[in-house]
């Protein structure tokens, strides 16, 4: 996918500029979007999907996917911030937390995550198959990832005070440029996508509205965080009547050092738009792969 006319590019622009300084700690920069998104193009097509050989598609493997094409359309909005920095990047990782509450690998940690890199070149069903593998190695107790199993090794063993100077002495290495990008090539993550919503099962009274997230300037940076939720059925307007519909929750929250709200708001379309026909972004199996962009910075 092309990246989009309308996205702003320039990191060094007199705007990015102002901002970074306007929102240095302890302001907090980052701005929540709540929006609900027709799912019923895209619950057909999962169907579709499901009814063909090969991996299972689920409802978060399509948003890993939309959203690495969303924000490879948009690379401000994939950029990240270190320091008073703002360092372009020419791949889109999305990270996401991992349940382990009655797992075996929940027997020392409630929390895992996961990690798909490329979210933006990947197939759908690639990205598929790559969640189920690292999900299966989480709850088994395997860290996927190196670099978050040996955050996790330390903040097991360590007393708390050698932890947290271990941890305050990686925050002051991290802005060196040679470790800065070591570190992004061991995890190279630059979203996030959370299922915020979770707990809120489709009943009837009770609707997810949104919620909001000011995510701490520390480990790493990412420019956006995704929340979803349960689909749920609501009435909505088409074509001048009232229908029921099955509407996808999705919470938005970007940093503003990056993108400026009417940028916010066609990121969010320009997604809402690949949930409208995922076949043609994906293709009718799921195979379709996106080109490697050029390398950006």
């Amino acid at each position: 996918m092309s990246v989009d006319s309308h996205a702003p590019r320039n990191p060094d622009s007199a705007i990015r500029r102002a901002l970074l300084w306007w929102f240095q700690a302890p302001a907090t920069a980052h701005v929540s979007v709540n929006v609900a998104i027709d799912f019923t193009a895209a619950r057909a097509y999962l169907d579709q999907l499901d009814a063909r050989d090969g991996v299972r598609v689920s409802v978060q493997h399509l948003l890993c996917a939309a959203i690495g094409r969303t924000l490879a359309a948009w690379p401000l909005a994939n950029a990240q911030i270190i320091g008073n920095r703002i360092r372009m990047r020419d791949r889109v990782g999305v990270a996401t937390p991992v349940n382990l509450l009655g797992h075996p690998g929940g027997r020392q940690r409630e929390l895992g995550l996961m990690l798909i890199e490329d979210c933006d070149r990947l197939s759908l069903r690639e990205i598929a198959a790559r969640s189920r593998r690292t999900v299966s190695d989480e709850r088994a107790g395997r860290s996927s990832n190196g670099m978050v199993a040996f955050f996790v090794r330390l903040a097991e063993g360590a007393p708390q005070p050698l932890f947290f100077r271990a941890m305050d002495i990686y925050e002051r290495l991290r802005r060196w440029p040679w470790i800065r990008d070591r570190l992004f090539r061991a995890a190279p993550a630059t979203t996030l996508l959370s299922n915020v919503g979770a707990p809120f099962d489709a009943r009837p009274g009770v609707l997810f509205r949104g919620a909001s997230l000011a995510p701490p300037a520390r480990l790493a940076h990412a420019g956006t965080v995704w929340g979803i939720s349960t689909i749920q059925d609501e009435a909505v307007v088409v074509d001048g009547r009232v229908e029921v519909r099955p509407m996808l929750p999705v919470v938005l929250i970007f940093d503003h050092r990056l993108i400026d709200g009417v940028a916010a708001g066609r990121l969010v379309m320009h997604l809402a738009s690949i949930l409208d026909d995922p076949a043609a972004v994906f293709g009718r199996d799921g195979m379709v792969t996106a080109e490697a962009r050029v390398p950006i910075g």
